[in-house]
């Protein structure tokens, strides 16, 4: 890894993506991280209470460790949530971006900001970063604003759309497949969408890929996903292959069966093929990833 300046910022260091990234970062940097209710950063980062709705204390933080690299990750990330309170969506997803991109510019630091597949209306999949975004709820609007002003305020900072990832990450770091284990586990099994398609991501890929830009001094718009697509039923039946649960514990049902605040996309698909060329991105293949998450659960 090439060296970066420190210290290196993380917000939203106590969720999955977060705590992984700062992990990984932390071997070789100082690193800040923030969260907000629960303070589980890892090992050798400095975590800091931050409330992103506090323009005053984002400002204040930002001047105490004047960072000179941002990974912006903190965001509300419940679709449902936001679609029943759009004000303080709109406050933590786009106006604290807002404030972190014009300081980044400011100061000449260093800004990634992490956005979602959820931009996309699901309509075609295999989204390319040029395809016209057009998000169906609150949370995806926020966050397509807020790349918007990340990329206007701060022309040399990067925005990495991400799709549903999953792995093993700190204690207060849930990802998809934790439900699944847990339901599986437990015997009761879970009920899982077939026609809602994505390419699910592992953690560690995404945090690779999110350093790698950042050490190559990229800039722009990237998308970061698995290399397979598939639903969430799927990825279920491949959790039941590799850690040999019986696969009639899943159940199928369609998106119309469940009832959502926020609506959903059919395909979100992301296409990978400009981080590819850029930076030699491959994702780790699903089942090789949930064998390798198996041997960590394992010896944990």
């Amino acid at each position: 890894m090439s060296p970066i300046q420190t210290p290196v910022l993380v917000t939203g260091c106590s969720g999955s993506l977060g705590w992984v990234l700062a992990r990984i970062l932390a071997e070789h940097h100082p690193v800040v991280g923030t969260y907000q209710t629960n303070a589980s950063c890892p090992e050798g980062t400095e975590g800091v209470g931050l409330n992103l709705a506090e323009p005053d204390a984002i400002r204040w933080m930002l001047e105490k460790y004047h960072p000179s690299t941002i990974f912006h990750l903190a965001a509300m990330t419940d679709p449902d949530r936001c679609e029943r309170d759009r004000e303080m969506a709109r406050t933590v997803n786009l106006d604290a971006t807002r404030e972190l991109a014009g300081w980044a510019a400011d100061s000449g630091a260093n800004l990634m900001f992490a956005s979602t597949d959820l931009v996309f209306d699901g309509k075609k999949g295999d989204y390319r970063e040029e395809d016209q975004a057009h998000p169906l709820s609150v949370y995806g609007r926020t966050k397509l604003d807020a790349e918007r002003a990340v990329l206007e305020l701060c022309p040399r900072a990067i925005v990495i759309r991400g799709s549903l990832f999953y792995g093993v990450s700190g204690p207060a770091g849930r990802t998809f497949l934790s439900p699944v284990l847990e339901s599986l586990i437990s015997g009761a099994g879970m009920e899982l969408f077939t026609d809602q398609k994505r390419n699910p991501i592992l953690l560690e890929d995404l945090a690779g890929a999110m350093i790698r830009l950042s050490d190559l001094g990229l800039t722009g718009l990237y998308h970061a996903a698995g290399g397979e697509v598939v639903t969430r039923y799927e990825f279920g039946r491949f959790v039941c292959e590799v850690f040999g649960f019986d696969k009639s514990l899943l159940r199928p049902i369609r998106m119309a069966d469940f009832e959502y605040c926020a609506p959903r996309p059919l395909d979100s698909s992301l296409n990978v093929a400009k981080i590819r060329r850029a930076i030699g991105f491959e994702p780790t293949p699903i089942r090789e990833a949930l064998q390798k998450i198996r041997t960590r659960i394992r010896g944990l």
